[in-house]
């Protein structure tokens, strides 16, 4: 009877070692998903200034001609 107390009680405390350990990794994927966010915010910039390099490049070019 005793030892199965005991197995259910291991039982119980790994469930909430791994709760913990989920609980670990959400956070630590929420914090990733910020910085994904902030990356993608950048990279439109960057892609928004390029395409507007290039078409000022091709208005000078059309100038020039």
């Amino acid at each position: 009877m005793m030892a199965g107390l005991d197995r259910i009680i291991d039982g119980v405390k790994e469930v909430l070692r791994m709760t913990d350990e989920v609980k670990r990794l959400s956070e630590g994927l929420k914090s990733l998903a910020i910085e994904v966010r902030e990356i993608d915010k950048r990279l439109v910039r960057i892609e928004t200034m390029a395409e507007i390099a290039k078409s000022q490049t091709g208005r000078q070019s059309k100038r020039l001609t």
